[in-house]
């Protein structure tokens, strides 16, 4: 399951980053035993065979009913783990969810998805349904240059046409200032998640943000 992302036509490549990935943002997520996880754009489990080890319980949701079927298959037998379908900017509509208060919250990748508004939205959920003391990780494509929107572009390493916009660090900043800074948190780091050689895209580049509240 780990070339589910990064070029599924470039197996190689896809687990290269993905344990590149993991091995560089799981000490930064710093799940505890009693940690409430939630992973808000889970897709089949990518980071839950990781997570669910290591935390109290483990919530994964994704708009894709499909990608939530397989994370079911694949980890329904963990008692401390549950995964639904829900949209990353509605998540206060679950009521499961909005019963909660997470202490470790990830959204990997998800925002190049969605448009300004939703982002924006999406990140107002993810405060919602923190605890008073909680920490937000989050990996998203930025655009090198320029903001970069792409309609119905077809991959070939993808196999398939997507749309998704390409925001420049900048922005994103602003948005995130503008919800989790409003909301208590504050930036505790921020970096390339690759290294040249796994980054072949001139125009874009994987980064990290982490962003912690403490009372």
């Amino acid at each position: 399951m780990r070339a589910v992302i990064y070029q599924d036509k470039n197996p190689t490549l896809a687990q290269q980053r993905d344990l590149a990935e993991k091995a560089l943002l799981l000490p930064l997520i710093g799940v505890r035993r009693h940690d409430v996880v939630l992973d808000a754009g889970c897709g089949s489990g990518r980071w839950a065979e990781v997570l669910i080890p290591a935390c109290g319980r483990y919530f994964g949701v994704d708009a894709s009913r499909g990608l939530v079927d397989i994370a079911r298959q694949r980890f329904g037998q963990c008692h401390n783990a549950r995964f639904d379908v829900a949209s990353v900017d509605r998540l206060s509509d679950s009521i499961v969810l909005a019963a909660e208060r997470f202490t470790r919250l990830i959204s990997f990748g998800v925002y190049i998805y969605l448009n300004d508004a939703d982002v924006e939205s999406a990140l107002q959920q993810l405060c919602s349904v923190a605890a008073p003391e909680a920490k937000v990780v989050l990996r998203e494509p930025v655009a090198t240059g320029d903001r970069l929107t792409l309609t119905d572009f077809y991959s070939e390493d993808m196999d398939q046409a997507y749309s998704a916009v390409y925001r420049p660090e900048s922005e994103l900043m602003e948005m995130f200032e503008r919800t989790l800074g409003a909301a208590g948190f504050r930036l505790h780091g921020r970096g390339d998640v690759f290294e040249a050689g796994l980054n072949n895209r001139a125009e874009t580049r994987q980064r990290w943000f982490v962003w912690s509240r403490v009372r």
